[in-house]
């Protein structure tokens, strides 16, 4: 099982980071994931796991993921995530060698909060600018 919940956790994790728009008005800053982000909350099927790591977004369509993530009576997990991403309105998808899979985008300030599309409960990782 905790192999299993780890692919999907890379997997989600790598579909999560690659989203670049939104849309919330209230962002002073261009809505893109270009940049450096850091990994600060990571939900899998409605368990939050503690996590640490930064998020690469390069303006050739790649990006990386390199973390950690503990969640509750678990060992910690360490990520290291690459992958290409693609933007179509708020939707991103993410593609990874263990597959794709499509995540919206809501920005508000600093941070987007990213949610994997037909998964219930919901997977979502929220990203927070690096200044």
């Amino acid at each position: 099982m905790k192999n299993v919940r780890r692919v999907f956790l890379i997997g989600a994790l790598t579909l999560l980071v690659l989203a670049s728009c939104g849309d919330d008005d209230s962002t002073p800053w261009p809505r893109t994931l270009q940049g450096t982000w850091d990994l600060v909350g990571y939900t899998d099927h409605g368990a939050s796991g503690v996590t640490t790591g930064t998020c690469i977004f390069l303006d050739n369509g790649t990006f990386s993921i390199v973390g950690t993530v503990t969640f509750p009576g678990e060992p910690t997990d360490t990520l290291e995530v690459y992958g290409t991403y693609e933007v179509n309105a708020n939707i991103v998808t993410l593609t990874t060698t263990e597959g794709s899979g499509d995540w919206s985008m809501a920005f508000s300030g600093d941070k987007v909060v990213l949610t994997r599309l037909g998964v219930d409960p919901a997977t979502v990782m929220t990203l927070k600018r690096r200044t």
